[in-house]
């Protein structure tokens, strides 16, 4: 008795379409799987999974399927080296994970026809780092030296000289006393220097 064999999923029946060699348009792709497998794919679905399938960035496989725009739609085949590979190789190369993953390394080690197609992994060089600019340092600005404020001139010592009094009494000598001391009272605020003498004569 004949295992039944496991259904395919819908990119392996597109990819098997495309193995075919020819050119072909979503609709047509479509119509080959269900004349092929019997399996009905919406066209749309078709040209969905062509634009992931024909994308490097998204699956090894998008290298070597070429996509043309051919009046308002999309043309699409595989190139004539990827042709060699088998069915389950080549839906192995769409995958991006899983155990079963067939990578582009090992197809290019297979196949070293398909190499053309793949553009060199070289690494991208690491922007050089922005100079960076000394920034020199601010002149210091010496502190200004602080004025020293000049001291005021100070008072002129004035030496105030009283002439001499000649005294007779007592009561003379206390009314000269008393004269002397307002004349010093009005001079307040002077630094003086004041001599008093009394000559006392019989």
């Amino acid at each position: 008795m004949k295992k039944k064999k496991a259904d395919k999923s819908n990119a392996q029946l597109i990819i098997g379409a495309l193995l075919s060699g020819k050119s072909l348009r979503s609709r047509e792709i479509s119509e080959m799987v269900l004349e092929d497998s019997g399996k009905e794919i919406k066209v749309q679905d078709v040209a969905s999974m062509l634009s992931k399938l024909s994308d490097s960035q998204k699956c090894d496989l998008g290298f070597f399927i070429e996509r043309k725009k051919i009046g308002t739609g999309f043309v699409y085949n595989m190139v004539k080296e990827a042709l060699k590979l088998s069915e389950k190789q080549a839906y192995n190369l769409s995958l991006k994970t899983g155990k079963d993953r067939y990578k582009l390394e090992q197809a290019l080690k297979d196949f070293p026809g398909l190499k053309k197609y793949t553009k060199p992994s070289t690494p991208k060089s690491k922007p050089s780092p922005a100079k960076t600019v000394a920034k020199k340092a601010p002149k210091s600005v010496k502190p200004s030296k602080p004025v020293k404020a000049k001291p005021s001139p100070a008072k002129a010592k004035k030496e105030t000289k009283i002439p001499p009094v000649i005294l007779s009494d007592e009561k003379v000598i206390e009314e000269a006393a008393a004269k002397i001391i307002q004349k010093i009272a009005d001079l307040e605020g002077l630094n003086m220097n004041v001599t008093v003498s009394f000559k006392l004569e019989d």
